[in-house]
């Protein structure tokens, strides 16, 4: 038996606003999240990329979460667990502390055992490695290191502390791969509540490494010359698919949707946000860090998702792009859009949120799926800013520089990451909605 999905909550932290509705407005806006590093090791080091779309202003005890636990726990975690909270409310659900079990939550409509939890982290806890890593070699004194140094860094904490402030009793599982981590959970998540496995899933990624104390992952993604370098414009250095791009910026937070049987929706009297028709997954087998530049990998990617939603590629509306902002992810993309959909690419609407959110590894595509979400209920595409000189090997219909007002039915939304690691999901109208 295959059962309807669809997505009833949405939580985000992003360096454009950390709620779903500042989020939203960053959206509406146009906003940047890109900004100059204070931190030393990036202004008095030989890092040629001084930039990065960091968080600012979370509070995680106004998101429930008290300082006590923000100890004991990684940044990473820490904002996978307020996306977590939040889409759980916002889908309805009633968010109760549970009062045999300090710092933990009950949630009343879904049966524990029927609740699931899928995360995806790319980095994983990599600022509490480095911390503990340099106090153990600093000191050579174990008691230095603070005790649950590992609990913070291993790529499961995320996932794991989800299911256990949630009491979510159903299959809890960690992905690590790469910037496609968070849209195959989300993916994972459409198989589980498709399959009958779960009745809800809070599905998604996170990331929090774009300010770490010593600007370790910043120093790696340059080395591999992947990042932009225009210092003096932090808020313009994002730009997919423009002629002018030099690299991503790196950004960070979390994007939790919840996935949710049908039905189940339904019985609860919840509207929800769109239909989560179809996923896919492949890899290129190619190379660790390079797409194949063939963009066949990716056409099959895309004709596996919409094969699976059972929707004809006339009818996609909306390409919401990976768009790295790299100059040769950006140009493989652009092809592969142009093998599958032929002449249809020349008026179909592309949108790319990591020109305003940067590139949040693990994190950016749920958070590009939230926005889809949001667009489909308020009949509004997202913008992609910066985008002031066409690419000519990117020639496609790029929603420019403010949102289009514009009712749409069907979002393909692909995610590719190092290894070649590749998922798309198909975002649709619920069943019976308009937007409003």
């Amino acid at each position: 038996m295959s059962h309807d999905v669809v997505i009833t909550g949405i939580g985000v932290v992003s360096s454009i606003g950390v709620t779903r509705e500042e989020f939203w407005q960053g959206c509406l806006a146009g906003r940047s999240g890109a900004v100059a590093l204070s931190s030393d090791w990036a202004s008095q080091t030989d890092l040629s990329c001084q930039i990065a779309a960091v968080v600012n202003g979370f509070d995680p005890q106004a998101a429930g979460i008290e300082a006590r636990q923000v100890r004991f726990l990684d940044r990473v975690t820490v904002f996978a667990l307020a996306a977590a909270g939040e889409a759980l409310s916002d889908a309805g659900f009633a968010v109760m502390p549970n009062p045999r079990a300090r710092g933990q939550m009950l949630v009343d409509g879904v049966e524990p055992e029927r609740l699931a939890t899928v995360v995806g982290s790319g980095v994983g806890g990599l600022t509490s490695l480095e911390v503990s890593h340099a106090i153990w070699r600093e000191t050579r004194n174990k008691t230095a290191v603070k005790r649950y140094s590992l609990p913070m860094l291993i790529p499961n904490a995320p996932a794991a502390q989800v299911a256990i402030r949630f009491g979510a009793r159903g299959e809890c599982k960690a992905l690590s791969t790469a910037c496609a981590a968070g849209t195959m959970a989300l993916g994972d998540a459409w198989r589980l509540i498709r399959s009958g496995e779960a009745d809800v899933a809070v599905a998604g990624g996170a990331e929090g490494v774009a300010q770490d104390h010593d600007a370790y992952a910043l120093m790696g993604f340059e080395r591999l010359k992947t990042l932009s370098r225009r210092n003096h414009e932090p808020h313009r250095a994002s730009r997919p698919f423009d002629r002018e791009r030099d690299g991503f910026v790196l950004g960070e937070g979390a994007a939790m949707l919840i996935v949710e049987r049908a039905d189940h929706a339904a019985s609860r009297g919840v509207r929800p946000y769109a239909r989560l028709a179809g996923y896919a997954s492949n890899c290129d087998a190619h190379s660790m860090m390079q797409l194949d530049e063939s963009g066949r990998s990716l056409v099959a990617l895309m004709e596996k998702a919409l094969a699976s939603a059972g929707i004809a590629r006339e009818e996609v509306d909306l390409f919401s792009a990976h768009g790295t902002s790299t100059v040769l992810n950006d140009r493989t993309e652009a092809r592969a859009l142009r093998l599958l959909f032929g002449k249809k690419a020349d008026g179909m609407a592309v949108t790319a949120l990591k020109s305003m959110t940067g590139h949040a590894i693990a994190a950016s595509g749920p958070m590009e799926a939230a926005a889809a979400c949001l667009g489909l209920r308020h009949g509004v595409m997202t913008p992609t800013i910066n985008y002031e000189f066409p690419d000519p090997e990117c020639v496609l219909s790029v929603v420019a520089h403010e949102p289009r007002r514009q009712a749409f039915q069907v979002c393909l939304k692909p995610s590719y990451g190092f290894g070649g690691h590749n998922a798309c999901l198909v975002l649709t109208q619920p069943d019976g909605a308009e937007p409003s």
